[in-house]
């Protein structure tokens, strides 16, 4: 309750759910790719410290099988099926990375 996540466009992810039950909203960015402002008088991050941003830590599968990789092209879902997981990345780089945010600080 009261976080929110944000994932970079075109990152690869899957959601597991913890409990039978989950609520949650979406909200997509069909425009240009948001950025981060100017440095201000209240800095890049608002009146957001750079703590409170949770990034995950950068994990991997590497496992061969029977997958789909499903993606959003123009409003439409598609499916590939792929030979290898799609979550075979190693690491983050730079701000390109997924992250929580509380909304109750």
């Amino acid at each position: 309750p009261l976080e929110i996540a944000l994932i970079p466009r075109g990152l690869r992810f899957r959601v597991e759910l913890l409990h039978a039950e989950a609520r949650g909203y979406v909200a997509e960015n069909f425009g240009a790719p948001m950025r981060l402002p100017e440095l201000g008088p209240i800095g890049a991050n608002a009146l957001a410290n750079a703590r409170d941003f949770l990034a995950p830590v950068a994990a991997y599968e590497d496992i061969e099988g029977d997958f789909a990789l499903i993606a959003k092209f123009q409003g439409r879902l598609w499916s590939a099926a792929i030979d290898h997981s799609p979550l075979d990345v190693v690491a983050w780089h730079g701000n390109d990375v997924p992250c929580k945010y509380d909304l109750a600080r």
